[in-house]
C-alpha cells in the first residue's frame, strides 16, 4: 500500500523511523541528481545527498503539509549543496543535458552536435552567478514551478522570475559569443 509522503513522515515523528527509508528511496535520485548538477562530483554529490537526508531527518517536524513534500526536501537540497560551494569557493556547476536520441540510432554527427552543445551549455551555466545557476537548475532540470522555487528557496517569485529572466539572457548572450567564435575560428580555418 503506497502511503503519502505526510502519512511516512507522521509515522516517523510518532516514533517508527524506519519509514524514513521509504523517504530515501522516494527522493534519493532527485536530490543527487541536484546535488550533482550543482558540484559536478559524483563523490560530493553522495556526502551532500546524506547530509540532505540527516538534515531532513532531524527537521521533519518543521515540514509543513500544506507543501510537496520534494519541494522541502529540495530546499534542503538546493541549500546544502550552496553552503557548501560556499565554503569552498568553488565556481564550478555544470548542467548536464541528456541526449534525447539513442546512440544506436544516432549518427556521428548527431552524437558529436549533441555532445558538443551539451558542453557549450555546461561551460555557460558555469559562468553564471551562484544564485542564477541554482535557479536555472531547479526550473528546468527538476521542473520546478515559480512559486514552488520561490518556497524552496524563500525568495519572493518577483525576484525568482527575475533572477531566472537574467539567467537566460546571460546564457542566450554567452552561447551567442561562442558561436560567433565557431564561425569566425571555421572561417579562418578555411582561408588556410
Amino acid at each position: 500500500m503506497c502511503k503519502s509522503d505526510w502519512d511516512i513522515v507522521q509515522r516517523i515523528i510518532n516514533g517508527e523511523s524506519e519509514f524514513f527509508g521509504e523517504i530515501v528511496t522516494r527522493y534519493k535520485k532527485a536530490v543527487h541528481s541536484l546535488c550533482y548538477r550543482m558540484v559536478q562530483s559524483n563523490e560530493e554529490a553522495e556526502d551532500l545527498s546524506q547530509e540532505v537526508f540527516i538534515k531532513a531527518y532531524n527537521n521533519l517536524k518543521k515540514y509543513d503539509p500544506q507543501y510537496k513534500f520534494s519541494t522541502w526536501i529540495l530546499k534542503i537540497a538546493t541549500n546544502t549543496t550552496i553552503d557548501s560551494l560556499r565554503k569552498k569557493k568553488l565556481d564550478t556547476m555544470p548542467l548536464e543535458e541528456e541526449i534525447s536520441s539513442k546512440q544506436e540510432s544516432a549518427s556521428a554527427e548527431v552524437i558529436f552536435f549533441h555532445q558538443n552543445n551539451k558542453t557549450l551549455i555546461e561551460k555557460a551555466i558555469s559562468s553564471l552567478p551562484i544564485e542564477y545557476r541554482s535557479l536555472i537548475i531547479l526550473f528546468h532540470q527538476h521542473g520546478l514551478s515559480y512559486k514552488e522555487i520561490a518556497e524552496s528557496t524563500n525568495l519572493p517569485m518577483s525576484k525568482v522570475k527575475n533572477r531566472i529572466h537574467r539567467a537566460r539572457n546571460i546564457l542566450k548572450e554567452s552561447l551567442k559569443n561562442v558561436k560567433e567564435e565557431e564561425t569566425q575560428w571555421t572561417a579562418k580555418q578555411v582561408q588556410i
